[in-house]
This record gives structure tokens, sequence and C-alpha cells, in this order.
């Protein structure tokens, strides 16, 4: 979501002219997955489509408008298509004035997904002005929810939730309630107050007289916990809905993270679920110099992550990880077991522990992308070539040497530490063609020596 993310900061804070420039369909896409049985789960979409910027027709009951929206649900594994249609989200407003332009067209719809990895595309295009449009691309893992194993499903975010005067006939209607999604995942100082809808399942413990103690964290994006509250829920064989309500008003402008945390009191063992969602509210200003940061990854930026995003970033740290650790991240085979052990690894190595930042990930971070930047070749990615690797281990060389037209010769470069060994060198050489500088000679200790490098460039 880091995309959105920036999309939605510079609709916010952007220059009015370049919004002017580049309008993009008003139209936004969530899910969330629910338990169905051990094999699939039940997968909701909300969709929100305002007319703002579409062009409208006149007809006899006001104005029209209609957008057409594609959606495709991939299986990664088998490349077939679960979902691929078509379907027109059109609506008749009064008039142009008086606010009829900023109600918007909500829907929802329900589909069940096996087990998989897919790809979720979703395109949106005025049908009178088809370069107002918007594409939304995510990926996404489904594992269903363990038999017997206590859990919980995905938040879904909401701009009101109903438990009286519930329309039993409206689509948003749901075990007793009334759920009007925010697929935007947007809240702002207009309408500051967020509301959430989740389920717990399988809640039954050995001994009648334990409990399970349901925590819920609302995170910062410096990972500072700035909400906290916790609850006990009863053992229930069946089902139990879960819904809450936020009033963010006092927080100022930023993206958060709402934190769900199930515990076993007997074990301490935790169930965590996540969902992020942006904040407009410059009435605030962040004035905090200290925060009371909780000691524990589900507090951290990695209790958000799933395990694709874990193993990536891992495979990216790998060159500064121990033989040990490289062992021990390779025999997880659990969630939340991935994140405690990347906040650990990364805790471990922060420079300053004393700022919310871990300035140490920070900067190696920036190194990674500089890596995939520079270094990518045959859409393989820069941190995983050998340049990336030199690069992420010891940095920005004093000196770059670059020979990319010498006669009789492939192209190779040099990089030069002056202050690693006394000073040493890097040799690289493109023996392919296609931008791929292998090592193929170092002083470095440790790295590859062959002192007749220079003949592996050799054109014959």
């Amino acid at each position: 979501m880091d995309k959105k993310l920036f999309i939605i900061l510079f609709l916010l804070f952007g220059s009015s002219s370049i919004l002017l420039a580049q309008k993009e369909l008003s139209f936004d896409f969530d899910y969330a997955k629910f338990n169905y049985n051990q094999d699939t789960v039940y997968m909701e979409f909300y969709y929100n489509l305002n007319p703002r910027d579409m062009i409208l027709k006149h007809v006899p009951k006001g104005y029209l408008y209609n957008a057409v929206v594609h959606i495709e649900i991939k299986n990664l594994g088998t490349n077939e298509f679960l979902l691929n249609k078509d379907w027109s989200l059109n609506s008749t407003i009064a008039d142009t004035t008086g606010g009829y332009l900023s109600r918007s067209l909500m829907g929802v719809f329900g589909i069940l997904v096996p087990k998989g990895k897919y790809s979720i595309v979703v395109s949106a295009k005025d049908k009178e002005n088809e370069t107002l449009a918007k594409v939304i691309n995510e990926v996404v893992v489904v594992e269903p929810f363990i038999k017997g194993k206590y859990s919980i499903s995905d938040i879904e975010l909401a701009s009101n939730i109903k438990n009286e005067s519930v329309d039993r006939s409206s689509i948003f209607y749901k075990n007793t309630y009334e759920v009007i999604p925010n697929p935007a995942m947007v809240y702002s100082v207009h309408s500051p107050v967020m509301f959430y809808y989740d389920e717990l399942y399988n809640l039954t413990l050995p001994k009648p007289e334990q409990r399970f103690r349901l925590d819920k964290f609302l995170v910062n994006s410096l990972g500072r916990t700035v909400n906290q509250s916790s609850k006990y829920i009863k053992q229930s064989e069946n089902s139990v809905v879960d819904v809450g309500v936020i009033n963010l008003s006092k927080y100022p402008t930023d993206s958060y993270t709402l934190l769900l945390s199930l515990i076993d009191t007997a074990t301490n063992q935790a169930y965590v679920s996540s969902k992020r969602f942006y904040l407009y509210n410059p009435n605030v200003v962040d004035t905090a110099i200290k925060a009371n940061i909780t000691d524990s990854y589900i507090a951290s930026e990695f209790a958000v992550m799933t395990a694709q995003e874990c193993d990536k970033i891992f495979d990216e740290a790998k060159y500064i990880a121990s033989k040990n650790e490289i062992d021990q991240y390779t025999k997880l085979d659990s969630l939340n077991g991935k994140r405690e052990f990347l906040y650990k690894f990364w805790k471990a190595r922060d420079t300053n522990p004393e700022t919310p930042q871990n300035e140490f990930k920070d900067e190696y971070m920036k190194r990674v992308d500089y890596a995939n930047k520079h270094f990518s070749y045959a859409g393989r990615q820069g941190y995983k070539s050998d340049r990336g690797r030199v690069y992420l281990i010891y940095g920005e060389p004093d000196q770059k040497d670059y020979y990319p037209n010498e006669p009789n010769m492939k192209p190779y470069e040099t990089w030069y530490y002056n202050s690693i060994e006394g000073g040493v060198v890097f040799n690289f050489g493109d023996l392919t063609g296609f931008n791929n500088y292998q090592l193929l000679n170092s002083t470095k200790r440790g790295e590859i020596q062959d002192d007749n490098w220079m003949q592996e460039l050799t054109i014959h």
C-alpha cells in the first residue's frame, strides 16, 4: 500500500496546478478475508465511485454518470482466472449543485477463494471519457483459517457501523450490523471517526475459566503506539463479531496502522491482524519528542508485513546476516515468528536506540533502493547482483573507474575502497553484454581473487 499512500498524500498536499493536469478517476477498492472452511476463504470486495470530474449525460431524471470496471483475479500458481469480468457502475444525480457531486456510489460483493497466491487487477474508467481512469494492482496470499485454531479475520474499515434501526435488506448488512465500508481507507478532519469490523474464530480453551484477551493498538508511521486498549473475550465455539470505533480528531496527519492481537492468556501466544489507513488532520500538530514504544514487534512496522514482505526484506538483508541467523530464519514456519525475528534482527543493529528511527536499517534500505535502481538487469533486481552485494556490504566506493569501450575488451569497471584493509579494489566485468557486471577479482580478503581476470574480458 505504499504506492497508494504516496498518491493520497500527493492529493492532499500537492500543487493544485499539477493536480489539474493529472486527474485520476475517483475510484477506490479494498477487500477483507473471512473464514469459510479449511480450504477456502470468503473474500469481500468493497468499492467506491465518486462522479467528480466525470462527464455527466443529461437524462430525463437528471444527470447520469457511468464507469466501466474490469476485475481480474488470477491464481499465480495455476495461471487460471478465478474472476475475469467487466461490469458497469452507474447512477443518476438530480443536478450538479447542492453537493450531489460529492455523493459516491458504493457497493460490495463477495466470492469464495481457495488457498493460493493471487494477482488482483482492477481497472476503472469513465465510459464517456476513457482518459479518466484508475488501475489498482495487488498480490494477495490466501491462507484459509486453521480449523480449531483461534484466529482473527482481516479488518474491514468502515465509515459507519449501525446496530440499531438496521436495514436488513441493505447490501452492507451482516451479523446483525450494517457496516458501511470505507474503501479509500482515508479519514479526515471532516470525518475523523473510524469504525472497524472483524471476526474472531475458534475461541475454545482447555479450561472453562481460561479467557482470551483482545489487545488493540493504534500505531503511527514512526512505529509509536498512540492508542492502546484491551478487553477479555468469552469462550465460544462459534464466530464472534468484534466491532470498534476510534475518534481520530486528536491525532495529526499521518499514516496509521490498526493492530488487533488475540491472545491466549494461558500461553501468552497471539494471533495478529492489522490494517493501514490514512488521516488528514491539519488541525493537530505532532509536538511529541519521545514516545513510549512497546518493546515488541506488535507495535513495530514488522507487525503489518505479509509473509512475502518478510521474506523479501530478509533476502535483501542476507548479506549482513550471520550463518546462524540465516539458518534460524529458514526454519521459521509462522508469520508471527518471521515478524518477531526481523524486529529483533534490526533492533540488534540499531546504532541509536534512543531515537524512534533505526538509522542503520534506514541507511541499509537506501542502499537496497540504490542497487535496484542502478544495478538491475534482465528483470533481476539489482540487490541480487554482484555489484549490488558489494554496494550493500561496503557502501559507496571512494572511486569508480568505468571502461565501457576499451579496444577488444568487454565492458568493465573497478571500484576502490581506501579505508578497508588499507585499500582494496573490486573488478567487475559485463561478460554477457546484458549489463550483468560479475565480480571477477578483488583484493579484499574473503572475496574472489583471480590475477588473470582481464583475460575473461578479452574479445578474441
